[in-house]
């Protein structure tokens, strides 16, 4: 697991970077345009974490397409992430459904039915999340983890990660003339403060954990990630459609099964995609034997 060590280090050695540069780095940008200083923050930490996520690739080989996971030809890596959309929104399809079916989640009143505006919304929002997304869990991390670890772990380990990294906060207001060197260490520790209460989102972590683990036996399935791309794109379109155009009902008594995280990535989620992700497992055996 020193591969997978590796990465993570990186990302909390970006954050903390981050915290120490906030205070001058919101002080230049406040010359052009007042910011909130949890935005800075944010930004220079993911600056930082790309420029190392370049370095540390390098530095353990993992920069060729096959290692990314584009290693397939142009063709057969559209065909597999076509295949892999509409596998996606067969996926998503019956859990929008349920929550539409029993009434846990209900259209927002005065939502004026622009649907298209809206989907093409969620499937820019959906398409740009994916590749970025599945290019480093399932792409270079899963190949780190692998190379050292076994498939195991790079199934397993990186979809950890992917669910924890949904649950970070870090959202600070603070008067411009108040901020100083300290509210870089603010933002940094807001951003875990969900973790308090773990309890409250343990529902929608493990089921985009268990949505990880699907995504990463496609890859493994597949040597690419193509088709993890479609299922996510087609996933994430799915859930921003829903929580632009609807909301959960607040009189529903079957709330618990979309949790509170996003109202819709919840217990039932993590029933539904177990049950796709074993029985993909089980074809995939067959087929290999």
């Amino acid at each position: 697991m020193r591969a997978f060590a590796l990465f993570v280090a990186l990302l909390a050695g970006s954050l903390l970077v981050a915290a120490v540069l906030t205070y001058p780095a919101w002080w230049l940008v406040s010359l052009v345009s007042v910011e909130p200083v949890h935005r800075v923050m944010h930004r220079i930490a993911m600056l930082l974490a790309l420029i190392g996520l370049v370095v540390l690739t390098r530095k353990l080989g993992l920069t060729d397409k096959e290692s990314l996971g584009y290693g397939l030809p142009r063709r057969e890596f559209l065909r597999q992430m076509g295949i892999g959309f509409v596998c996606g929104i067969g996926l998503m399809l019956p859990l929008t459904a349920l929550l539409l079916g029993l009434d846990i989640r209900e259209v927002k009143p005065g939502f004026d039915g622009a649907w298209l505006g809206v989907i093409a919304g969620g499937l820019l929002t959906g398409v740009t999340v994916a590749f970025i997304e599945e290019t480093f869990f399932r792409g270079v991390l899963f190949t780190a983890v692998s190379r050292t670890s076994g498939a195991a772990a790079a199934v397993i380990a990186p979809s950890v990660l992917y669910a924890s990294l949904h649950f970070l906060g870090g959202k600070l207001r603070v008067p411009p003339e108040e901020v100083s060197w300290v509210h870089g260490f603010e933002v940094l520790s807001k951003l875990f403060e969900r973790y308090v209460e773990p309890l409250t989102f343990a529902d929608s972590f493990v089921a985009l954990a268990m949505l990880g683990v699907l995504f990463a036996l496609v890859r493994l399935r597949t040597g690419a990630i193509a088709g993890c791309i479609g299922l996510h794109a087609a996933g994430v379109a799915f859930i921003a459609v829903l929580r632009e155009a609807t909301l959960v009902n607040p009189d529903t008594q079957l709330g618990v099964l979309v949790g509170n995280y996003d109202g819709v990535i919840g217990w039932a989620a993590l029933v539904w995609f177990a049950v796709i992700a074993a029985v993909f497992a089980v074809l995939s055996r067959r087929r290999a034997a």
